[in-house]
């Protein structure tokens, strides 16, 4: 890319740090009037948005309804709700400056980037933009090359919503678009995609120490225990694995399901995938892969399994629908642990299950990843399911249920690894987008502080103070229990 094309990214970081004075300072009751008409924009437009996304990734329009409308209308009610309480300063007493007002305050940082991907290309343009915008900060927008129109769409509703000029740019384009905005005049970068697209965006920001929230990808695990509800489990590891034809995240990649059930929840997996189709609109159709190269690496991580010993129970073949690549919901068992289809993300309809001896095998292999997002744990069991639950390495584990941390916008959303770092959604999402700041203010105003120059006293008097302010209380010896000793 030469010098040239950098000016759009260039000019779009000018303007958005022009516009976060204004921004920053606008008070908090008026930036939650801002979302809660972004908000009400969304719902108005919902069949816009469907549309949209639904012509550039062909996708089934429930799915797009549910995560792009549904989603996001949450998120941006719990922002308009929350962000103001959530990023309030708070005041502290420290012991032992009892005699200082203190005070911790969440500062917006500045022009945030946001590079989205195309998998959910309204939702996840939206939800780490407006939580930059609830935090006071302005956002440059990058969306997948795949995907623009749902960014520009966005880009019009934030502008029909009220919001000043120029607190959100969008800047379209490839790759090198993304990597002129991350090392560009900006305070701190969201990324969602790929572990690789999250390593090159942490090394390029790493030359100006900028800080990075990663969303990236996942292996996650589904563990099945014998005492489990088999075909409520079976069904939904058939939703987990297949919706959005699997092009997700969070989406269950891998199942552990212990050999005294394996027979019987496989024939429930069965049943569950028969009941799937594709290449139509119904309510069991699961919806085309969105890129052919995805498709393409998908097949090949199962054409891999199943030579070296994977059996194939259901789909693995390609369909082509009108001008959409499709992949039938496959089902595979005797996959291997060491397995790309297992050790790698794998972004389309796909299930390995895997037979473990026991509970203790299923946390082991589960956490025998490198990635850490996300996972669920099934039994009757909930007491058993919160203790294996604390055992897994990873960001979120929901028990007797599936991917349904993401919908609840309060709680954060992120993982370990190469899953990502820091957080979206929540307090802990808000902050992301803000740096602390500790305010000390003195009550009283003596003519020098004790410490200053010159100094009262020497090391000795110091080193009093500070046993006289932390020490414990010495005890006396306790005495020997048991009887006396003889005296020879």
């Amino acid at each position: 890319m030469d010098v040239a094309d950098a000016g759009p990214v260039e000019d779009a970081v000018a303007a958005a740090r022009r516009a976060f004075p204004g921004w920053s300072t606008t008070p908090a009751a008026d930036r939650q009037a801002r979302l809660r008409a972004l908000r009400q924009v969304v719902l108005d437009r919902a069949e816009e948005i469907v549309a949209t996304v639904r012509a550039e990734t062909g996708r089934h329009p429930a799915d797009i309804a549910v995560a792009e409308v549904l989603h996001a209308a949450a998120h941006l009610d719990w922002l308009a709700r929350h962000a103001a309480g959530a990023l309030a300063g708070r005041r502290t007493t420290v012991w032992p400056l009892v005699h200082k007002r203190t005070e911790v305050h969440a500062r917006p940082r500045g022009v945030a980037a946001v590079l989205a991907p195309w998998n959910y290309p309204f939702l996840l343009a939206l939800l780490p933009a407006t939580t930059a915008l609830a935090a006071g900060c302005t956002v440059v927008l990058k969306p997948s090359e795949h995907t623009p129109d749902a960014a520009r769409l966005l880009e019009r509703l934030v502008t029909e919503a009220g919001f000043p000029p120029d607190v959100l740019r969008v800047v379209p384009g490839g790759a090198e678009v993304g990597e002129l905005l991350v090392t560009a005049d900006v305070d701190v970068v969201s990324v969602t995609g790929s572990a690789a697209t999250g390593r090159r965006v942490a090394a390029l920001a790493a030359d100006r120490l900028t800080p990075v929230v990663a969303e990236l990808g996942g292996t996650d695990a589904m563990i099945v225990l014998a005492d489990a509800d088999l075909r409520r489990a079976a069904r939904a590891a058939a939703w987990g694995a297949c919706f959005n034809a699997g092009q997700s995240c969070v989406s269950i990649e891998r199942l552990y399901v212990v050999a005294a059930v394996h027979d019987r929840f496989l024939a429930e997996l069965e049943r569950a995938f028969d009941d799937l189709t594709v290449g139509g609109g119904g309510r069991r159709d699961i919806g085309p892969m969105v890129l052919p190269a995805t498709l393409a690496t998908v097949q090949r991580q199962v054409r891999e399994a199943v030579a070296a010993g994977a059996r194939v129970h259901r789909g693995g073949r390609r369909v082509r629908v009108g001008s959409r690549d499709h992949l039938e919901p496959t089902l595979l068992s005797a996959v291997r642990q060491g397995s790309d289809l297992v050790q790698q993300e794998t972004f389309g309809p796909v299930l390995p299950v895997l037979s473990v001896p026991d509970e203790e095998t299923a946390v082991r292999l589960a956490n025998d990843s490198a990635y850490g997002l996300q996972a669920s744990v099934w039994t009757a069991d909930r007491a058993r399911g919160r203790s294996l639950a604390g055992r897994l390495r990873v960001g979120a584990v929901a028990v007797n249920d599936c991917l349904v941390n993401y919908a609840a916008p309060g709680l954060p959303f992120g993982g370990r690894g190469a899953s990502g770092t820091g957080r979206q959604g929540g307090v802990e999402g808000l902050r992301a987008y803000c740096y602390t700041q500790t305010l000390t203010d003195s009550r009283l105003r003596p003519p020098r502080e004790l410490q200053w120059f010159p100094r009262i006293g020497g090391a000795g008097t110091w080193i009093r103070v500070a046993r006289l302010l932390y020490g414990r209380p010495r005890r006396a010896p306790r005495a020997p229990s048991g009887p006396a000793p003889q005296r020879p």
